[in-house]
């Protein structure tokens, strides 16, 4: 259960952070479709890859938090460009990459803030209304 509400509020949160970049930057094309698959093709990358980065940055300490972060993004970033329609989701210059991959991976790190509280809060609530009901 607490999978399945972690899988539904990052992507809320990823479909958001996709909105404000592409916003932001000419060069960062999203159509709605994009919108849709590329959120969730992002959601999934980032989580199964979020595992591997887990184990690094226990190996490796804080430094690699912030680095392996980083790197998460714009791998889940490149594998959404290469896996989604180019007229829907499409990146183009080095620039727009690395600001999209820093607004995606800041906006990630506050929503990694609050995840816990969410899903804790959450899955109290639905336990009290299972117990009054």
């Amino acid at each position: 259960m607490k999978w399945g509400i972690r899988l539904v509020l990052a992507a809320a949160a990823h479909g958001v952070l996709f909105m404000v970049a592409a916003a932001l930057f000419d060069k960062f094309n999203l159509s709605f479709t994009g919108w849709l698959i590329g959120t969730a093709l992002f959601t999934v990358f980032t989580m199964l890859l979020r595992g591997v980065m887990s184990s690094l940055a226990r190996k490796y300490a804080s430094s690699a938090t912030f680095l392996g972060g980083l790197v998460l993004t714009w791998v889940g970033l490149l594998l959404t460009d290469l896996f989604t329609p180019r007229d829907d989701f499409y990146l183009e210059g080095s620039g727009t990459w690395i600001f999209v991959t820093l607004i995606v991976w800041a906006g990630t790190v506050l929503y990694d803030q609050i995840d816990d509280r969410l899903i804790d809060a959450v899955h109290a609530r639905s336990k009290g209304n299972t117990a009054s009901a």
